[in-house]
């Protein structure tokens, strides 16, 4: 069984607020028995619905309590008789009921109906309301969790926008020229794109459509210059996949390749790992 789609399916909820079936609370029993999780998660309920009570707890209305007390005083009166008759009076009921009752077991003393319908209704208004502040809670945090998911959808929006800005800029640069690099025989799909500044010699690299590095693996720039792989220098590990980063300067070229090497480079390029090139 998956504990934690179990805890988060709601049964625990349903458990605490007494509202799970016979079957369900005999499954639960059984499993919280032998899991720590799911007990750890029906007191961590318990404690919510308290914390919950408390703070949507609404004093009552004064005219209100007024109102529940008059009733009940009134009903208690009529089941009982009003204490402000005489002691005559009340000495002769007093008598008519030993007279009455003499011989007899005392009777047994009943609780206005009214008064019990009306703690019922209490308990009920209460279980609603705090059944109902506990579907709120969990509105608001699925509420919460959307917003959340948006906020962090757009960041990964703006981050690419950004992203696309600064690749746009370099496009838009009449001193920049900007030459693709194919991915070879045995590894056609792979694409990137180099930004050489022809006034500055700035060389910006952009791994397009290139695979993170492997661990203690990162990519390495080369120019070729007369023949000859040059160093120029190695992708940052910390950069985006899709991001632009700055490499090192390169006064003059005739192509550039981009080989996989072991992380920090080396001083030849290993030809078995050659991933793109391109001719300018």
């Amino acid at each position: 069984m998956d504990i934690k789609a179990y805890i988060s399916s709601g049964i625990i909820e349903s458990y605490v607020l007494g509202l799970a079936s016979e079957e369900e609370v005999s499954i639960l029993n059984c499993i919280r028995k032998n899991n720590v999780e799911v007990e750890q998660a029906i007191a961590e309920a318990e404690k919510a619905l308290e914390e919950l009570a408390d703070i949507q707890a609404m004093a009552m209305p004064v005219s209100l309590k007024e109102d529940i007390w008059n009733k009940l005083n009134a009903e208690n009166l009529v089941a009982f008789g009003d204490p402000s008759e005489g002691k005559e009076t009340e000495s002769s009921t007093l008598d008519h009921n030993i007279e009455r009752n003499s011989g007899e077991e005392p009777e047994e003393v009943i609780v206005p109906r009214k008064s019990y319908n009306w703690a019922i209704a209490a308990s009920v208004l209460l279980v609603l309301s705090v059944g109902a502040n506990v579907l709120l809670y969990q509105q608001n945090n699925e509420t919460k969790d959307k917003l959340t998911k948006t906020s962090s959808s757009f960041d990964q929006q703006q981050a690419s926008l950004a992203t696309l800005q600064d690749k746009w800029r370099l496009v838009q640069n009449p001193a920049i020229k900007t030459i693709p690099l194919k991915g070879v025989e045995n590894k056609p799909d792979l694409h990137a794109l180099l930004f050489w500044d022809q006034l500055s010699k700035a060389v910006y690299l952009n791994l397009e459509q290139m695979p993170v590095a492997p661990k203690g693996k990162q990519y390495q720039l080369w120019a070729m210059v007369d023949g000859k792989p040059v160093n120029a220098g190695v992708f940052p590990l910390d950069a985006k996949a899709d991001g632009t980063s700055k490499m090192l300067d390169i006064p003059k070229a005739q192509a550039f390749a981009i080989t996989l090497e072991d992380e920090g480079g080396k001083d030849v390029p290993t030809l078995s790992e050659l991933c793109v090139m391109g001719g300018i």
